[in-house]
């Protein structure tokens, strides 16, 4: 991986999007099981040109996060929508009542959207949601062959909304 800003990350980000090439990123957080640092990470894929680069902090990178799935997903993705909702699958529904238990004792959580072509994906050319619940040492995991767009909304909606 190349080491980079924060700031270089984003702006590739907003490149990669103009160019439509096909793009992802991760926030690591120290304890997450794809992070082989005690630091938050963040990653940004650029699967179309096999690069990948990565920026590390003392702290979360939420606010980046917050541009970076506006970039990738649209400005709806975090936005709880009032019209038209459609529940989240079977093992969403599982991941969002543990998430929210979490967030009422105040403790963080975090998730990982992995692209069928994502170097983290052990499920290649299949979507997977990865929910890692750090206080029971589980993992909860949706693989799907289309992208999960509703559940990917239900979850980032929660997830974002964490202090």
């Amino acid at each position: 991986m190349i080491k980079a800003s924060k700031d270089t990350i984003l702006q590739t980000a907003q490149t990669l999007s103009q160019q439509k090439k096909s793009w992802h990123f991760h926030i690591l957080t120290p304890q997450c099981q794809l992070n082989e640092t005690n630091k938050f990470a963040l990653i940004l894929e650029n699967c179309t040109d096999s690069k990948s680069y990565v920026t590390y902090s003392e702290k979360l990178y939420m606010t980046a996060g917050k541009v970076l799935i506006q970039v990738l997903h649209g400005d709806d993705v975090i936005q709880e929508t009032k019209t038209e909702h459609i529940p989240p699958s079977t093992e969403v529904k599982k991941l969002l009542k543990r998430a929210k238990e979490l967030k009422e004792l105040g403790t963080f959580w975090h998730h990982h959207m992995l692209f069928p072509d994502c170097r983290f994906n052990k499920n290649k050319g299949k979507w997977t949601i990865i929910f890692e619940d750090q206080e029971k040492n589980e993992i909860i995991e949706k693989i799907s062959d289309d992208e999960p767009k509703n559940d990917l909304q239900h979850i980032e909606a929660l997830f974002y909304r964490q202090k």
